[in-house]
Order: structure tokens, then C-alpha cells, then sequence
């Protein structure tokens, strides 16, 4: 045991780590140097196995948990590069399956996410997160909140009154904190107002 730990150190002066470390390193490199593409796909798997795990039943201890949006956590992060078409269709396909799920009518949630996406490149292009934090650390839950509101507003109108709001502000809190875990995983290489669309 003595002896795993310490080939699991750095050794000193040398920089170099053990077998079982390198593949975690190169992950952010690997990252860097990833296209457009593959960024598009990595994101909407991740999107595409939050919503089917959120299919499944949701019970802690007789408590039902509240399940992050992870199509608008897309939208924010994608929106970031600006606007581009293949996020936009994405995004339109996953509003058509969030809409099955949660039986509202067809197009209901495209729109959300297609007004979130934009609300994100408008504003990312608007304001310069890249020097700014506080504009960095606090555009993504304002954004999500602005998706939320929008939820909230066209499920009243469906609805014909207006909905309980508990639900929605605990699953606007799981979002954020979700999307403060995998925001990076939607960052497709390009700065803001940076020409998008095309392999970095």
C-alpha cells in the first residue's frame, strides 16, 4: 500500500506522474484541442442522458427531487459563442422531446430554449465576460432564470391559470448548481463575438 501511494506522488524535480493519472491531465488538453463538432456532440449526449435519467422516478425519502433542465443549461453555454444553426436544430429537437414529456404542446419548450440561446449570444456578445467575472460568475443564472420565467409564463397560459411556483424555483436552483459543474462542457471554443459554426 506504502508503496502504490507513493507512485501515485509526482516525483520530485521530475514533473512526471504515474500511468494511472496521465489520461485525467490530457482530458483539458484534449478538450482544447477538440472541434466544433465533437463539442456539439459531447454537450447534447450529456443533455440527452440528464433527460433520460430524468424520465426515470425521482423519490429520496419520500421527497421528489427536482430535476435541473439540462436542454437550457445547453442553450446558455452554446449562446456564449454565438449564434449558429446546428445548436439551434439541436435545441429544437430537444424542446419537441421535452415537450412528449411533459405533455405540453408541441413547440412549447423549442421556443424556450431557442429565446434562452439567443438571450445568451446577445448578451455574451453584449457584455465582456471575458474581463469582467461578476458578468462571467452571473450571466448563466440569470439567464437560466429568464428560462425559467418563460416556463412559468407560457405553462400558466396553457394551462389557463397560473402554476405553482415551488417546483420551478427548485428546479431553477439544481440548474444552476449544474450548470456551475458541466457549463464548460458547452463551450464551443469560440470567444464571444467570435464567428461560430465552424471547427475552431
Amino acid at each position: 500500500m506504502q508503496r502504490w501511494a507513493q507512485s501515485c506522488r509526482l516525483h520530485p524535480g521530475t514533473g512526471r506522474v504515474n500511468r494511472f493519472w496521465r489520461p485525467l491531465q490530457s482530458l483539458p488538453g484534449w478538450w482544447q484541442d477538440s472541434s466544433f463538432a465533437m463539442r456539439i456532440g459531447v454537450g447534447t449526449a450529456v443533455v440527452s442522458l440528464i433527460g433520460l435519467a430524468g424520465l426515470t422516478p425521482r423519490m429520496m425519502h419520500g421527497l421528489a427531487l427536482a430535476w435541473p433542465f439540462a436542454a437550457l443549461i445547453a442553450a446558455v453555454g452554446w449562446g456564449r459563442s454565438g449564434v449558429a444553426f446546428l445548436p439551434m436544430f439541436i435545441l429544437i429537437g430537444f424542446g419537441f422531446a421535452q415537450d412528449i414529456a411533459a405533455t405540453a404542446p408541441l413547440g412549447c419548450f423549442a421556443v424556450i430554449n431557442l429565446v434562452a440561446y439567443g438571450a445568451s449570444s446577445f448578451l455574451y456578445q453584449t457584455f465582456d465576460s471575458e474581463r469582467s467575472l461578476g458578468i462571467g460568475i452571473g450571466l448563466p443564472p440569470f439567464l437560466l432564470a429568464i428560462g425559467f420565467v418563460l416556463v412559468w409564463s407560457l405553462a400558466s397560459l396553457v394551462s389557463g391559470h397560473p402554476q405553482r411556483l415551488q417546483p420551478l424555483i427548485a428546479a431553477l436552483f439544481t440548474s444552476i448548481l449544474l450548470q456551475g459543474v458541466i457549463g464548460s462542457v458547452f463551450d464551443l471554443g469560440a470567444k464571444p463575438g467570435a464567428e461560430s459554426g465552424a471547427t475552431p
